[in-house]
């Protein structure tokens, strides 16, 4: 009686994938290049717009930015994230907007690629 127990889990053992190590290997955000441009819509309200080119050859998409508001000083005194819509495409771009919502001290902006994925295309 035994061995009939044991012989389901011996079936599901032998049917079940093998474990397979992986690795994960992390991109570089190289091929993605980032332009934008501010206004001021209030005493604090800034609006930036912009666009992400994407220079290599697999589409990428969950582009999330981060957008900082710098003083004098360089010291960060705003934030604000927000994402590129849908996907860009292989040596195509697509377009953004953020809103920041000002300290009223901000001297610059800087804008930044905090996330993305490349998707492969299958090549």
């Amino acid at each position: 009686m035994i061995r009939h127990l044991a012989l389901p889990w011996l079936l599901l053992a032998a049917l079940a994938p093998a474990a397979v190590a992986q690795t994960v290997t992390p991109q570089s955000s190289s091929g993605l290049h980032l332009t934008f441009s501010t206004e001021r819509t209030g005493p604090t309200r800034v609006l930036i717009f912009g666009e992400v080119s994407n220079s290599t050859n697999a589409p990428c998409q969950r582009v999330v930015l981060l957008a900082e508001g710098l003083d004098e000083s360089g010291r960060v005194v705003s934030r604000a994230r927000g994402w590129v819509s849908g996907s860009i495409p292989s040596r195509g771009k697509s377009s953004f907007e953020l809103r920041l919502l000002a300290s009223g001290s901000e001297r610059r902006y800087r804008v930044q690629i905090e996330a993305f994925e490349f998707l492969e295309t299958g090549n």
